[in-house]
C-alpha cells in the first residue's frame, strides 16, 4: 500500500463523505452517525448488499449497526435536501482542484444520461422506461456533467430524471450550477440522448459551444449529407449539422453543432467524451446494491459511488497534500484495500 494512500485517500474521502448522511442519530440509539457511514461506505467498496456487509462486518469488529436499522435512517433523510447536499459536496470537491492548479482555464463538460436498471414493479417512484439491457426495460435514471481537464474526469453535477421531456431545463439547471461553482466552460459535449430541437438553439443563443451526436431521423435521413458536409436543420430555430465519418472505425457521425473547426477536428473534440462512459463504469465500482425501492435509498447509494469516485480523481490530480509530485496512478484496487484497512479491518494494537 503506497504512502500516497495511506495519508491521503481518507482524509480526502472523509471531507466530504459524512455530509451526504444528513438525518440525526436518536441519542438514545446504540450507534453513532459514524457506524453508519462505516457500513454504508464497507458497502459501497465491495459492491454488497448492507445486510450482508452488516453481518460480516459484525464478524470482523463489533459495533455495525443491523441492515434494517440502517435502512431506517437512510430513508429518513429528505430527498431534496440530499439533493442539495450532494450539490454542496460536489462544488467543494471541484474548490479541491481549484486549489491543486487544474481549473485556471476553461475546460470541456461533457454531459450524459445514466440508467440504473430496475427489476421491480415499474410504477415505483422515479423509475421509467429505456432501451432493454440485462433483462429489463426500467430504470432509474441521472442526468451526470463532468469536467475534463489534464486527464481527470471529475463528476460535478448529479440530477435525478423525472422524464426526458425537460432535457433543456435539466440542461439549463445543471449549467448553472456549474457557473455558480466558478468552472468556466470551453465548450459543451453531448451523447445521443439529448437530441432535441431546442437545446441546439439554445445553447447557440447563451453563447455556448457545443457538439451533440444527433440521432438521425426523417428530416436528416433526407437530406442525405457526406462526409465533412454540412446542413442547416429546418425548424423555427435552425441549427447546423455536421456529418463526420471516422475512417479508422468505420462509423459515420452526425453532429448538431456550431463549433467551427474542421470535421475531423471536431470528431477529436467529441471523443474526449468517451471518458465519461469510463467514468459511469466507474461509478459503478463503488456502488452498493439493494432491493429498496424507496428512492432516497437509492440516490445515497449513488452520491455516495459518486463522492468516492471523485475523491479517487481528486487523489491522483498530481500533488499530494504537501505540494510534492507522486509517481504513479493510484488504481481502484488500491482505493478499495484502502478503505476495507480503515473502515473494515480493525487496527492491529
Amino acid at each position: 500500500m503506497s504512502n500516497k494512500l495511506a495519508r491521503g485517500f481518507d482524509i480526502v474521502l472523509m471531507r466530504y463523505l459524512p455530509q451526504l448522511l444528513c438525518f440525526e442519530v436518536k441519542p438514545s440509539s446504540t450507534y453513532a452517525k459514524g457506524d453508519y457511514m462505516r457500513l454504508l461506505v464497507n458497502s459501497s467498496v465491495l459492491n454488497a448488499y448492507a445486510e450482508g456487509m452488516s453481518n460480516v462486518s459484525n464478524k470482523i469488529r463489533a459495533g455495525t449497526p443491523n441492515a434494517d436499522t440502517a435502512l431506517l435512517y437512510f430513508k429518513s433523510i429528505d430527498r431534496y435536501e440530499l439533493q442539495s447536499v450532494v450539490s454542496l459536496v460536489l462544488g467543494e470537491q471541484v474548490e479541491e482542484l481549484k486549489r491543486k492548479g487544474l481549473l485556471k482555464r476553461p475546460v470541456p463538460i461533457a454531459f450524459d444520461w445514466h440508467d440504473q436498471m430496475f427489476y421491480g414493479d415499474h410504477d415505483t417512484d422515479m423509475v421509467r422506461g429505456t432501451k432493454p439491457r440485462d433483462g429489463s426495460s426500467y430504470a432509474y435514471q441521472y442526468l451526470t456533467a463532468s469536467i475534463l481537464v489534464d486527464g481527470k474526469r471529475l463528476t460535478v453535477v448529479l440530477t435525478p430524471i423525472k422524464s426526458r421531456e425537460h432535457i433543456v431545463e435539466y440542461v439549463k439547471d445543471a449549467l448553472n450550477r456549474i457557473r455558480i461553482m466558478g468552472v468556466r466552460v470551453r465548450h459543451l459535449l453531448f451523447d445521443g440522448g439529448f437530441s432535441c430541437l431546442e437545446l441546439p438553439s439554445w445553447l447557440g443563443e447563451n453563447g455556448y459551444a457545443y457538439a451533440i451526436h444527433f440521432t438521425p431521423n426523417v428530416v436528416t435521413k433526407r437530406m442525405d449529407l457526406r462526409n465533412g458536409e454540412t446542413a442547416s436543420y429546418p425548424s423555427h430555430r435552425p441549427f447546423r449539422l455536421v456529418r463526420v465519418d471516422d475512417l479508422e472505425t468505420k462509423i459515420s457521425y452526425l453532429f448538431a453543432t456550431n463549433m467551427t473547426c474542421r470535421p475531423k477536428r471536431l470528431l477529436k473534440r467529441y471523443k474526449t467524451r468517451w471518458g465519461v462512459e469510463t467514468t459511469y463504469r466507474e461509478h459503478n465500482l463503488f456502488l452498493p446494491k439493494t432491493k429498496s425501492k424507496n428512492y432516497t435509498v437509492r440516490l445515497l447509494y449513488y452520491a455516495a459511488a459518486v463522492c468516492i469516485y471523485n475523491a479517487w480523481c481528486i487523489l491522483n490530480a498530481c500533488e499530494d497534500d504537501r505540494g510534492e509530485e507522486e509517481d504513479g496512478h493510484v488504481i481502484a484496487l488500491e482505493i478499495k484495500l484502502s478503505i476495507l484497512l480503515t473502515f473494515l479491518i480493525p487496527a492491529v494494537t
